[in-house]
């Protein structure tokens, strides 16, 4: 079977938020064929707008895709707007307004334990976490929870940080545009949006299991960070297609989806977002 080619795009990637130098990602795509996955610009530059005033034009690094920016910082409310271009005359652009952060009001816990018939009983630390939703908007949330252990490892310090995969209980996890998705089963990493309680104070309900708040025999501390994203819809889109594209492994074939988009000129994605952050302590 012949696989017919098609002509390089430019590619423009980056998610801003708060308080955080601007990381970026400019490149090609390649063929199908290709053993690479981008192709880097050639003599590239780019110029980037804050709240429509211009900042500067940069030149773009020869030597890699991915670079990173400390002179611009930004905060909520502002509207950003990057233009890539190379030495040919092609140009890519993308813009994105970075939202308020939803603050989480409090966390409320309860040590539950559940037993399957013919299954070993486990223990969760059952979570409600208390949020107000703007009433004005259409929010898209993703909820992220982080472990972080400290101790000694026979005579040297010991920390550790890994993702935590919790258990989603909460309906907004499995309703509105997962429902609807042909591919059941997927892990959609705590997006959710507010079509449940619009406007709203919310709820969320997730159990932690009792083996990421376990304290090993060489820990001391540890702290599990709960992380309440607030959105802009290019991102969740974004990572929602992303991850429905990808599937899951053994899925059988299925009818492709296009990668969620909003730059002019090519392929890519200019988004923004926001986090608050609570944390529960756990110590010896």
């Amino acid at each position: 079977m012949n696989i017919a080619d098609v002509p390089e795009e430019l590619v423009m990637y980056s998610f801003i938020y708060p308080d955080s130098a601007l990381n970026l990602f400019t490149g090609k795509s390649t063929s199908i064929l290709s053993p690479s996955n981008y192709q880097l610009f050639s003599e590239g530059r780019f110029r980037i707008y804050l709240n429509e005033n211009p900042l500067g034009t940069y030149l773009l690094p020869k030597d890699t895709a991915w670079s990173n920016w400390k002179e611009f910082i930004f905060k909520a409310g502002d509207v950003v707007k990057v233009e890539s271009f190379e030495s040919g005359g092609r140009i890519i652009t993308g813009s994105t307004r970075i939202p308020e952060y939803v603050p989480v009001i409090k966390i409320d816990t309860t040590s539950i334990k559940s037993k399957i018939e013919g299954k070993p009983e486990k223990r969760f630390l059952e979570c409600k976490l208390l949020f107000k939703d703007d009433p004005v908007n259409d929010n898209f949330y993703q909820l992220h929870v982080v472990r972080e252990g400290w101790g000694t490892l026979g005579t040297k310090p010991y920390y550790t940080r890994r993702v935590v995969s919790i258990e989603k209980e909460d309906p907004v996890f499995y309703q509105y545009d997962e429902s609807g998705s042909i591919l059941q089963g997927l892990n959609f990493q705590g997006l959710f949006t507010d079509y449940l309680f619009d406007g709203s104070y919310y709820a969320l309900r997730f159990n932690i299991p009792e083996t990421e708040y376990f304290l090993d025999y060489y820990e001391e501390k540890v702290k599990i960070s709960i992380y309440l994203y607030h959105l802009t819809f290019d991102y969740y889109a974004f990572f929602r297609s992303k991850i429905i594209s990808e599937g899951y492994e053994g899925l059988p074939i299925y009818e492709s989806l296009k990668i969620h988009n909003n730059v002019n000129g090519g392929l890519g994605v200019i988004a923004g977002l926001n986090f608050h952050v609570d944390s529960l302590l756990f110590t010896k």
